[in-house]
């Protein structure tokens, strides 16, 4: 059976539970981030951060259909380590960087696909393209981002000083001050670098070979390759992470 140009082969090196599993969870887990809170939905978007997001999705559109094919490509260089994916890197970890709400990266990649549909790939394949961009390209991120917050990409956190002060009756009482602080936090800057260049490179060599490619177009990948090539991407990510963490700070610190 084929719908939409989707084959929906099941003979994938992924098992669909997995995929499926994977899918609601990231979802379920954003649903909880977006819960109202103080009256305001969604993670308490700015009109700023969808003002980013917009300006990313489309900086990656220019960049992935009419700069990174320039790019020169080395035969197998650039089947184990694709270095084109760089600007992507870049690109979707700053959206997330300067928005720091969960469901950033997952925005940009949704207005991205939109955009690459249009222009074009066209819609054949829809919706699992979408499904494929987000908990992909973007899921791992969007997550982290519930525990990092404003603070992706920055070698800080920000904590509460608990304090004594005195009660207009003579007393003392605890009390949490609204300054907040910045406390070092390079371990937690590097590990923002890796998790996003790691998840960004990762996602077309493990889910897209290891199931979206085989479900949708119905074509195959010996396991040995799809294995390979995954590990390989691993590492690449580890470095084109720390290679672009630098960048997005001193960006993110100019416009925010």
């Amino acid at each position: 059976m084929v719908w939409n140009g989707v084959h929906f082969n099941l003979n994938t090196i992924i098992p669909w539970p997995i995929i499926l599993i994977w899918t609601l969870l990231y979802f379920a887990l954003l649903a909880w981030a977006w819960r109202p809170r103080e009256g305001r939905p969604f993670g308490n978007f700015k009109t700023i951060d969808f003002v980013y997001i917009a300006l990313v999705a489309a900086l990656l559109i220019v960049y992935n259909f009419f700069i990174s094919p320039l790019i020169p490509k080395v035969g197998t260089v650039t089947t184990y380590f694709y270095y084109p994916i760089i600007g992507e890197t870049f690109l979707v970890m700053l959206a997330a960087a300067l928005v720091g709400k969960p469901g950033s990266a997952g925005l940009t990649m949704v207005i991205y696909t939109l955009l690459a549909d249009i222009i074009h790939y066209g819609f054949g394949g829809e919706p699992f393209w979408f499904v494929y961009e987000v908990t992909s390209y973007a899921a791992i991120i969007d997550m982290w981002l519930i525990y990092r917050g404003k603070y992706y990409m920055m070698p800080f956190k920000g904590v509460f000083k608990r304090g004594s002060t005195t009660a207009l009756d003579g007393g003392s009482s605890n009390t949490e001050e609204l300054e907040e602080e910045l406390k070092p936090a390079k371990a937690l800057f590097i590990v923002d670098a890796l998790l996003g260049g790691i998840t960004i490179s990762t996602a077309y060599p493990f889910w897209w070979r290891g199931f979206w490619g085989p479900f949708v177009l119905g074509i195959s990948f010996t396991p040995s390759f799809w294995l390979i090539t995954s590990v390989a991407s691993v590492g690449a990510g580890a470095v084109l992470g720390l290679i672009v963490a630098p960048f997005i700070y001193y960006i993110k610190r100019v416009l925010t």
